[in-house]
């Protein structure tokens, strides 16, 4: 109760203060834990770490960053081994009042410190984030057709980019969400650019997105992919252009990549089903290791065919920055979807087959 009241208290003389609105004063963080946690808490932002012993529940952290970002609390070290739950949110230069839940949880025979946030006032980017996230989950994440997804997703970003040029989520949400998704058009995704006030966005995103406008634009549907030309396990070279007149999924993976092996079974289901109704697999593998390559392709059976990249030509000249990473091609050679899922893929082939 002592705790509480004392947080109030610090709530209360910040809101009824007279503070100024000035970005150059940094921010302050005010907190209070709730749960038995008497240890340092720390807070890490960029590259930097800063720690502070939490005292009857209540810390406080000061600072100052030039644009608003993401940051992270932490119950124990970042540089520790211990397993945790961290809490993130935004960080920007203003007066931020934070709730913590703590808890202990025993997870595989261990205890596990997990700080999760109850509430969070002051950070304007944190609630255009969860009103982002809101919407997003109302609507994006609920349809099921591809089609109408494409509309909502460009909908969504244009509403929040258009409202909030200048906030550094705007370029940050045009990156993450067109690299996780392949749907919208390059065209699409170079409108929603000139909307951003570039000024204010983290260079690391503006760099991305103009990744992913030169990727779309040499793989947007309809276009013809450039040629690949690369050895087999027998150092037979393969050419994707010989294999005109199938359905051809070009699979760029690695054997060191855990989510492409995780996919590699899958796949082979697909693969069995519609091998012999003018349907094939050209694996492009990244691999530098030929036998760590060949290995992985025994250890998977991978029956459908295989290539590999190990000067990674191919990828650069598809801009692929991320694997695992795929594109159907129809039986004239045009792209009719992108990264698709095995299952999304079965259901296309059994469409077209």
């Amino acid at each position: 109760m002592k705790a509480l009241n004392t947080f109030l208290i610090i709530i209360l003389s910040f809101i009824f203060s007279n503070c100024k609105n000035n970005e150059n004063i940094g921010f302050l963080i005010n907190g209070e834990i709730k749960g038995n946690f008497n240890d340092f808490i720390y807070l890490k932002y960029n590259d930097r770490v800063d720690s502070i012993l939490v005292k009857d529940g209540i810390f406080n952290f000061k600072g100052n960053i030039q644009e608003p970002l993401e940051a992270f609390l932490y119950p124990s070290s970042p540089s520790s081994k211990e397993q945790m739950s961290i809490a993130p949110f935004m960080l920007e230069n203003s007066q931020i009042f934070i709730s913590l839940n703590y808890k202990k949880r025993e997870f595989r025979g261990n205890n596990i410190k997990f700080l999760e946030i109850d509430s969070i006032i002051g950070s304007k980017s944190e609630d255009l984030k969860n009103n982002f996230d809101s919407k997003m989950a109302n609507t994006f994440y609920k349809e099921k057709n591809d089609s109408i997804k494409t509309i909502i997703l460009y909908n969504n970003l244009h509403e929040f980019i258009s409202a909030n040029p200048k906030s550094v989520l705007s370029g940050e949400y045009l990156a993450e969400k067109n690299n996780r998704y392949d749907y919208l058009r390059s065209n699409q995704i170079e409108n929603l650019y000139k909307i951003l006030d570039t000024t204010y966005q983290n260079k690391k995103d503006l760099t991305n997105i103009k990744k992913i406008i030169s990727r779309r634009k040499i793989l947007d549907y309809g276009n013809r992919p450039p040629k690949i030309v690369l050895p087999n396990q027998k150092n037979e070279l393969i050419d994707n252009e010989s294999l005109k007149g199938k359905y051809v999924l070009l699979e760029f993976w690695a054997s060191w990549c855990g989510p492409c092996r995780k996919t590699n079974p899958e796949l082979l289901k697909v693969y069995n089903s519609f091998k012999n109704k003018d349907f094939e697999i050209l694996g492009i593998s990244q691999d530098k290791d030929l036998k760590k390559w060949k290995n992985a392709i025994k250890e998977d059976k991978i029956e459908w065919l295989q290539v590999i990249d190990t000067l990674n030509g191919t990828s650069s000249k598809y801009n692929i920055t991320t694997i695992p990473y795929n594109i159907l091609v129809d039986k004239e050679g045009r792209i009719i979807i992108r990264n698709v899922k095995p299952k999304k893929l079965n259901e296309i082939l059994a469409e077209k087959l």
